[in-house]
C-alpha cells in the first residue's frame, strides 16, 4: 500500500521581456536512498551569468531571484535581429560569450532540448509579440522557430488594453499562474514589438522534508537590526553532497531534485564571513571546481522556508556589462523587421522572477529505489543556514543555471 509522505517542493518562475563535542564512531547499517552525482563535465559557458549574477545581487538589498539562462534567452533573440557584422551585433556576441560559434550552438542546442523535451515542472517559452503596422521578416520567424523554438504574435497595441490582457493571459498560463499583471496598458502605448521569455519551474526533492520537523529558529539577518525568526525545515543524519570550501569560506550543500539532474546549490558563508564578501570570491572557475569535488557526508541541515517576488530593470546592469547600442538610436535591428522610418532600439528589458519553498504533503512513490549500506559514521555536519546565504538552480547534465538568488530575511 502506498504511503503518505510530506514533501518539500520548489515552485521557481520567471519572467525576462524588453520594452536560494563529537560522537563515538560507530559501525551502523541503515537503510537509505542513494542517488547517483555526477558533475557536469564541461565545457561550461557560463561566463556571462555569473558577471550578471554579480552585476545585481551585490547592489540589490534584500532578497533576490533571476533568471541566467532567460535573460540569455531574450539577448540571443535579439543577436539573431541584429545586423551581420554590425556593432550591434558584436556587442550581443562579446556580452554572452558566443564569440566562439560551439558556444553559439550549445546554447540553441540546449534551449531547443529544454522546449522540445517532457522534462516536468520545466517549462520555457518564448513569445515575439509585434504590433499590426510592423511586418517582421519571414526570415526571423523562421530562424527564431528553427533555432530557439519561439514564435511570433501579431497583436494590435493599438488597443493597449486588449493587447494587456491577451499578453498577462499568456503569461499567465506559462508561468502556472505566479507571476501577473506585468503589462500594463501605459507601457504599449509606443510599442511596436515585446519579447517575452518565460521560465517556470516545479520541483520536488529526491529527498522530503519531513512536516514534523518544521520549527521556527532565529535568523541572523543583515539588514535587521535584532535577531529575526524564520521557519525552519529539517532533515537528521540524511546524506548529501556536500563540502566545506576553504577557497570560498562558505559550506556548499547539494539538494536534488526529482526531475532529470536538477539541483539546488546552497552557498553559505561561514559565520566570520558576510553575503557580500562571499560574493566577491566567488568565480565561475572556483565554484566549477569546488562542485566537482562535493562528497556524500552525513548532514543535519537546517533551511528556512522562503518565498522570493523580484522584479526589476535590466538596462542599466546590461549597459554596465558591456551592452549599450541596443538601448541607442544606432541600435541595427534590421532583421527583426524592415521597412520602417525609424529603426528598432530596446527601450528596457524587464526581469520578474518568483520562487517558494514550500512544504507540501504528496503521495510518495512505493517504488523508491534504496540501498543497504555499511557505514562508519561520527557526528553528522551541521549544515544550519540561519544567515544570509546564497542559492541556485543547476541543470548538471548541461551546465545550465536556471535561476540564481539570494535570502537575506525569508520572513520578508
Amino acid at each position: 500500500m502506498a504511503s503518505l509522505r510530506p514533501e518539500r517542493r520548489t515552485i521557481i518562475c520567471s519572467l525576462l521581456l524588453a520594452l536560494v563535542s563529537l560522537a563515538t564512531s560507530r559501525n551502523v547499517f541503515k537503510s537509505r536512498f542513494l542517488e547517483e552525482y555526477q558533475p557536469y563535465a564541461g565545457p561550461w559557458n557560463d561566463e556571462f551569468d555569473w558577471r550578471l549574477i554579480k552585476e545585481i545581487l551585490p547592489k540589490v538589498p534584500g532578497n533576490v531571484v533571476l533568471s541566467p539562462i532567460s535573460v540569455k534567452t531574450l539577448l540571443a533573440l535579439l543577436y539573431e535581429g541584429s545586423a551581420t557584422r554590425s556593432e550591434t551585433q558584436r556587442e550581443l556576441s562579446r556580452t554572452l560569450g558566443i564569440d566562439d560559434p560551439q558556444a553559439a550552438s550549445k546554447l540553441q542546442e540546449d534551449l531547443r532540448r529544454y522546449k522540445s523535451q517532457s522534462t516536468e515542472g520545466l517549462l520555457i517559452t518564448d513569445r515575439v509579440f509585434h504590433n499590426v503596422s510592423i511586418p517582421v521578416t519571414h526570415k526571423y520567424r523562421i530562424i527564431i522557430n528553427d533555432q530557439y523554438n519561439a514564435s511570433t504574435e501579431e497583436i494590435n497595441f493599438g488597443d493597449p488594453d486588449a493587447a494587456s490582457v491577451h499578453i498577462n493571459r499568456w503569461i499567465s498560463h506559462n508561468t502556472g499562474g505566479l507571476i501577473e499583471d506585468v503589462v500594463r496598458p501605459d507601457t504599449l502605448r509606443d510599442t511596436l514589438l515585446l519579447l517575452i521569455n518565460t521560465i517556470y519551474f516545479r520541483g520536488n526533492w529526491i529527498e522530503p522534508f519531513p512536516l514534523n520537523a518544521t520549527a521556527e529558529r532565529p535568523f541572523y539577518a543583515t539588514q535587521r537590526p535584532t535577531t529575526g525568526k524564520a521557519i525552519f525545515m529539517k532533515q537528521r543524519e540524511r546524506l548529501f553532497h556536500h563540502r566545506r570550501s576553504t577557497a570560498l569560506g562558505a559550506q556548499i550543500l547539494r539538494l536534488p531534485y526529482q526531475q532529470n539532474q536538477l539541483a539546488m546549490i546552497v552557498v553559505l558563508p561561514e559565520e566570520s564571513q558576510s553575503l557580500d564578501q562571499l560574493l566577491v570570491r566567488l568565480t565561475p572557475d572556483v565554484l566549477h571546481r569546488e562542485l566537482a569535488e562535493l562528497f556524500e557526508e552525513e548532514i543535519d541541515l537546517e533551511l528556512p522556508k522562503f518565498n522570493i517576488r523580484y522584479a526589476g530593470s535590466l538596462r542599466e546592469p546590461l549597459q554596465r556589462l558591456g551592452l549599450a547600442r541596443i538601448f541607442s538610436d544606432q541600435a541595427e535591428l534590421p532583421l527583426i523587421a524592415r521597412g520602417l522610418t525609424t529603426p528598432l532600439k530596446v527601450s528596457t528589458i524587464l526581469q520578474k522572477s518568483c520562487i517558494q519553498v514550500n512544504e507540501q504533503g504528496t503521495q510518495a512513490s512505493a517504488a523508491t529505489e534504496s540501498s543497504l549500506v555499511f557505514t562508519i559514521l561520527s557526528e553528522p555536519v551541521k549544515f544550519i543556514a540561519n544567515r544570509p546565504f546564497l542559492f541556485l538552480i543547476l541543470d548538471e547534465s548541461k551546465g545550465t543555471w536556471l535561476f540564481a538568488g539570494k535570502v537575506e530575511d525569508p520572513s520578508l
